[in-house]
C-alpha cells in the first residue's frame, strides 16, 4: 500500500507497545549539565554586578567626601565654638567660647549656684503609706473597697 509519501509506511504489530529502545541518555545528561552550569554562571554574574553597582551607590551617596558647603559650615561652627561674637543683630546676646563657658559652669557648680544638681544624689527610699490615726478600721470590720469615705474627703496617703 502506497500513500502520498515517498516511502512505504510500516504498520507495526499493536502487541509490541511503545518503542523500547534506549533514549540518548548521554546527550540529555550533557544538555542538563550545560544548562545548570550556564544558569549558575548567569546568577553569579548578575549578583556580582548588582553588588558592584550597590557598593558604588553607597560610596557615592554615603561615604564620599562631603561637598564644599559642608566643609564651610563645619569651619564656621568650629570658629563659633572658639571665639566671642554677638549672637543676634541687635547685639543683646553674646556667644562665648566653649572652653570659657565650661569654666564658668564648673565655677557656678562649685559655688552651688546651679539650678539643677551638678553632682549625683541618691533618691530617698520609699516608705509604706501609714493610715491616719482617725482612719483606722474597727476590729473585725473590713472597709468597703471602692466606697468613698462618709465625710466626702479622700484620705491623705503618703503625706506627713
Amino acid at each position: 500500500m502506497t500513500t502520498k509519501y515517498d516511502h512505504e509506511v510500516q504498520h507495526h504489530d499493536p502487541r509490541e507497545g511503545y518503542d523500547h529502545s534506549e533514549p540518548a541518555a548521554r546527550k540529555i545528561t550533557l544538555f542538563v549539565i550545560i544548562s545548570v552550569v550556564t544558569l549558575v554562571v548567569t546568577i553569579l554574574a548578575l549578583q556580582s554586578y548588582f553588588e558592584k553597582i550597590w557598593n558604588e551607590a553607597v560610596y557615592e551617596k554615603v561615604l564620599a567626601v562631603p561637598g564644599e558647603e559642608v566643609g564651610d559650615l563645619r569651619s564656621l561652627e568650629s570658629w563659633r565654638l572658639s571665639h566671642y561674637e554677638y549672637a543676634d543683630p541687635s547685639k543683646t546676646r553674646v556667644r562665648i567660647p566653649y572652653e570659657r563657658a565650661k569654666e564658668l559652669f564648673l565655677a557656678d557648680q562649685a559655688a552651688g549656684k546651679t539650678f539643677y544638681p551638678g553632682k549625683p544624689t541618691e533618691p530617698k527610699p520609699e516608705e509604706p503609706a501609714t493610715p491616719a490615726a482617725g482612719a483606722a478600721p474597727e476590729a473585725g470590720k473590713q472597709p468597703d473597697a471602692g466606697k468613698q469615705p462618709e465625710t466626702g474627703k479622700q484620705p491623705e496617703t503618703g503625706k506627713k
